[in-house]
């Protein structure tokens, strides 16, 4: 009897089986699931028409954000592939960011390789290096960088950047794609990103946040429905599926990854057959791999392409067959057969360029088939090798991190050297390496040293508790200067929130027998510190008198100019301005004979400008932060330039320049958010926008400025200035009581050597707490705020600000216009136009019948209305109008469309072509104040984009 010959088996569509080694776009998504994806996309209607409006948008001139979540096997890869797709075919510039689940841990390096893809490279990779080993800030000149290049390519057709897994992506990669987003408002991009339910750390949940409360920009991706699986499944089949496909598919639950498994399965293990007018099963089994766990499968291979994926997955899921090859021993023609195994099995995938785990599961099913101590030894030398070809160690702290052993000191040596790197881009994924090593290290003197040389980092990100915690273990094994330095760390960082404390860590440190001297004084000058801050004079006094019997000035160069400028500021405090401003210069000469540049000798060398615009010397102060400016320029230090920047805010607001103010402190503040600078920016630029919004009534600045008022109120260091703005919010709005609740914080410390109300001190602030006193009828508080500034005045008589000033709460206590209008007089010689304008304006209401009350406001009007003020010349204006006076502002500069001088000549660099950086260049500014302009430039002419200003500005030519 003849045997049954076998059924004939049906095979998936060759879209599908040459997907693994033929993917459609290499450099964009290799390594991802895309490459399963040759099929036509089913049941995504809605998203796809969400990601044509965003192509359209970038290609029209316009800026679109979209954000795709959903878990894992539910066809965002594929989404992204298909806006690739589209954008290319459209002639739009893409970068795509597709990073794998080790990217966490790898400093900016998944975006450095998007931006540098050898395909179609947006910048240089030399260009982006070089930016990457900046002294300072490298995180912010690669954002720079690559902010200029997306620029000027999205200027010709418009640009799509396209970011799969966010959730793996290192928080320095999510910062500089948050600074892009916002430094390229009206850039024709479009940001096309996905990312994994659920919740993957700060910095991701921290990015998401910014979206998530937006329906048209966070789109939730949802299962397929029952048509599209069909559909989907017959794409794969090239017929239609039989009842019982159908069947076996719906237990995919609708995520077309795993109903794509489900058919690769059915087809190896020979259960699909042909039948009329379509594709079935045979029975109703389903493939062995279905169910069937990635690590089980790994299992099934031969032992040569086990070991070979093994070997791969020590490198992340991406991996250069060429390093495994070394690993191994072996050529490209002796491994052959593994490799092909694995890419027939579906296990890798072939780039072009490099081999991909499918997917991250397959990667961590071969990682996790070592034995630990297996894996661990690999590991390392897998670490060692790639360190020996140049690797930087920054970029496998993961890899590090996940070996490192606490009887292997070579180990948590390399862990700590990552995360001395790591901290240039990431200072908490930093932290947390360095507390990890601290914890395989107790006890083994052999790592103490290093670990309290990093201690700052740990503090610097905020994990006070580990600090002190590691402080006290490595006590027992450091030596005394080390345990000192420790302390002296910490006390650093508490200066700027709990002085007490720095005190106190200070107090620890002296304590340490057999310190150096060097050592003892550089305590002593953090000490002094943080006894000016809390105004203890004694402490203070005390602490400069140790310092200097034992100084050096030759070893103790530093210290003692520290000590210097720390003297000058309690002086200043003291009123003692001529032996402050001696000080400080000392100070600085110091700095120079030491070989430093005073301009990046940060926060003291920023005293001098602070003091001198202070005391009413606006043109010299000017020229201070011009020169401080010029140095950090040169240095192409950002920081010490965003501060430079800070002090030039509050000099371009005292001299009331507010439109040029504002532009300088909200450029200040968008570098401090990109730099993580602290309090000391939002006391001053914050606080300066905060003023200006009051000035010139723009309700939506006072609401984006409160909080961070309330913050600095809710504090400890910079309480008194967050109370004090809260004073004079509640005084603008006529609620004279809160207005005296909120400035007692001032009033009890106005007789201290300290700045009571804004910080570095200015003195016409005794004029606005005079007349808060004076609403609530508040004597004895007049009385006091009159004695202090009359007593400041005394000790510098020739200092016209505090003489005017004094004058000032001396007329508004008597209720004295001739008074007030002596003050005025005294403020001709002062550049404080603002300060004038509120003198004149209380001369003329303080005492109405007073035969000067009109032309006194009429003054002030005129003052206020040439500033902008436009709040405070609505005040006025309503005061003379209930007299019976008839007056009107000014009308907005027509010549200009409303625009400043300086937003008008951005605008008409617009209108040429110029990119962000070309009109920086141009204007001799920096490219965060040309981004400030342009959004100044889109709120006055209610516009979104830069080629809406472009074409404005041209019409307007014509």
């Amino acid at each position: 009897m003849r045997s049954t010959p076998p059924m004939p088996r049906a095979r998936l569509d060759s879209s599908i089986t040459d997907s693994t080694t033929r993917p459609s776009a290499p450099h964009a998504l290799a390594g991802s699931t895309a490459e399963r994806y040759r099929l036509p996309l089913r049941g995504r209607a809605a998203e796809a028409q969400v990601i044509a409006q965003g192509i359209n948008a970038a290609i029209s001139g316009n800026r679109a954000i979209t954000v795709f979540s959903g878990d894992p096997g539910i066809g965002k890869t594929r989404l992204l592939q298909h806006a690739y797709e589209k954008a290319t075919s459209l002639n739009c510039h893409a970068m795509i960011v597709a990073p794998d689940i080790d990217s966490s841990m790898t400093p900016l390096g998944a975006l450095v390789n998007a931006a540098t893809r050898n395909e179609m490279p947006l910048v240089a990779r030399s260009d982006l290096e070089a930016a990457l080993r900046a002294p300072t800030a490298p995180h912010y000149w690669a954002t720079r960088v690559i902010a200029d290049a997306l620029e000027a390519a999205a200027s010709e057709s418009g640009a799509v950047v396209i970011v799969d897994d966010l959730q793996w992506l290192d928080a320095g990669s999510l910062a500089t794609i948050t600074a892009l987003i916002n430094d390229l408002q009206g850039v024709p991009v479009y940001w096309l990103m996905a990312t994994r339910t659920g919740r993957y750390g700060v910095a991701h949940q921290r990015f998401i946040a910014q979206f998530v409360d937006d329906s048209s920009s966070y789109v939730g991706v949802e299962p397929l429905d029952a048509e599209a699986v069909w559909a989907m499944t017959s794409d794969a089949l090239g017929s239609a599926p039989g009842p019982r496909v159908q069947s076996a598919v719906e237990r995919a639950e609708g995520l077309p990854l795993v109903v794509l498994e489900l058919l690769r399965g059915l087809e190896e293990d020979g259960l699909l057959v042909p039948v009329r007018g379509g594709v079935d099963l045979e029975s109703d089994a389903l493939p062995a791999r279905f169910g069937s766990s990635a690590s089980e499968r790994l299992h099934q291979l031969s032992p040569e392409a086990l070991r070979f994926a093994q070997i791969g997955s020590l490198y992340g899921r991406e991996f250069p067959i060429g390093g495994v090859l070394d690993a191994l021993g072996q050529t490209a023609i002796t491994a052959a057969p593994a490799v092909q195994e694995l890419l027939d099995l579906g296990f890798i995938i072939d780039s072009g360029t490099s081999l991909a785990f499918r997917h991250d599961t397959v990667q961590s099913a071969a990682w996790n088939s070592l034995s630990p101590t297996l894996r661990r030894a690999m590991t390392r030398e897998i670490i060692h090798k790639r360190l020996a070809e140049g690797e930087d160690i920054a970029a496998l702290a993961a890899l590090v991190a996940s070996v490192a052993d606490s009887a292997d000191d070579d180990s948590i040596e390399l862990l700590l050297d990552a995360a001395r790197q790591l901290s240039i881009t990431d200072i908490k994924g930093a932290a947390d390496l360095i507390i990890e090593g601290a914890r395989l290290a107790i006890g083994r003197t052999i790592h103490a040293d290093h670990i309290a040389r990093l201690l700052p980092v740990v503090l610097s990100a905020g994990r006070i508790q580990e600090a002190v915690a590691i402080s006290d273990a490595l006590a027992p094994v450091l030596g005394p200067d080390s345990r000192a330095v420790v302390h002296l760390a910490i006390a650093r960082q508490l200066t700027e929130s709990d002085f007490d404390g720095a005190i106190a860590e200070t107090t620890l440190a002296l304590a340490t027998a057999g310190i150096s001297e060097s050592t003892k004084v550089q305590i002593l000058a953090v000490r002094a510190l943080n006894y000016a801050n809390k105004a203890d004079a004694a402490g203070l006094r005390d602490s400069l008198q140790q310092a200097r019997a034992i100084a050096d000035v030759d070893r103790d160069t530093l210290a003692l100019a520290t000590i210097d400028a720390t003297e000058s500021v309690l002086l200043f405090n003291q009123d003692q301005f001529r032996a402050a401003d001696r000080l400080q210069r000392q100070a600085i000469e110091q700095i120079t004979r030491a070989g430093s540049i005073a301009g990046l000798w940060l926060p003291e060398g920023l005293w001098m400008a602070f003091m001198r615009n202070s005391l009413g010397y606006y043109a010299e102060a000017i020229k201070l932060i011009e020169k401080g400016l010029a140095e950090a320029n040169a240095a192409n230090n950002v920081i010490a330039e965003t501060y430079w920047r800070m002090v030039y805010t509050r000099a371009l607001y005292d001299y009331g320049r507010l439109e040029d103010a504002r532009t300088q402190a909200e450029t200040v503040l968008e570098l401090a958010t990109q730099l993580g600078l602290g309090d000391f920016t939002n006391a001053t630029a914050g606080i300066v926008l905060h003023r200006i919004a009051l000035h010139t009534g723009d309700v939506e600045l006072r609401e984006t400025v409160l909080p961070r008022v309330h913050q600095l109120a809710k504090g400890v260091g910079l309480r008194r200035t967050g109370n004090w703005h809260l004073a004079l919010e509640a005084f603008d709005q006529g609620r004279a009581g809160a207005a005296r609740d909120y400035a007692d914080t001032a009033l009890c410390s106005l007789r201290e050597p300290i700045p009571s109300m804004t910080t570095p001190a200015d003195f016409a602030d005794d004029l606005m707490l005079s007349l808060i006193c004076r609403q609530v009828d508040d004597l004895a508080g007049l009385d006091l705020v009159v004695d202090v500034a009359h007593k400041r005045a005394t000790r510098n008589p020739d200092n016209n600000l505090v003489v005017a000033v004094a004058t000032a709460t001396q007329g508004v206590r008597d209720a004295s216009a001739a008074t007030l209008l002596e003050a005025a007089e005294q403020l001709q010689h002062v550049n404080r136009p603002l300060v004038m304008a509120r003198v004149l304006e209380t001369a003329g209401t303080i005492d109405p019948t007073a035969e000067t009350a009109t032309t006194s406001l009429d003054h002030a009007l005129r003052l206020y209305d040439e500033l902008g003020a436009a709040r405070d010349a609505t005040r006025v204006l309503q005061t003379l109008r209930s007299r019976g006076v008839s007056k009107r502002l000014k009308a907005a500069d027509a010549d200009t469309d409303g625009l400043s001088t300086r937003e008008h000549q951005v605008a008409e660099r617009i209108a040429a072509g110029l990119t962000t950086q070309q009109i920086a260049e141009d204007l001799m500014v920096s490219p965060h104040t040309v981004v400030t302009h342009i959004r100044h430039i889109y709120t006055k002419w209610g516009l979104n984009t830069r080629r809406d200003v472009a074409d404005r500005f041209r019409r307007r030519s014509l």
